[in-house]
């Protein structure tokens, strides 16, 4: 029973992290149609998903990062690192 207990609250926990990004004003509107779709999913399917999303999103936005950099270091003439960042 006090297992059961622990993960009631573990959720209710969750729950209520979910419910303060929800509410909070500053997020944005895609993380809160993300959080309230990520509801309705079935707990497997989500972290699947999740993982999917973790590794493209990820990838593409190291690389929108890395080109962003590499254009400020043109544009000043520094030499970059490879990494993206000024020797």
């Amino acid at each position: 029973m006090a297992r059961n207990q622990s993960l009631a609250g573990y959720l209710k926990d969750a729950d209520d992290r979910i419910e303060w990004v929800l509410s909070h004003p500053k997020m944005s509107d895609w993380l809160k149609d993300a959080l309230r779709g990520a509801r309705k999913r079935d707990p497997e399917d989500l972290l699947n998903d999740l993982a999917v999303l973790d590794q493209l999103l990820k990838r593409r936005a190291e690389a929108q990062i890395e080109i962003s950099l590499s254009r400020l270091s043109h544009s000043s003439g520094e030499p970059m690192e490879p990494g993206g960042w000024p020797r």
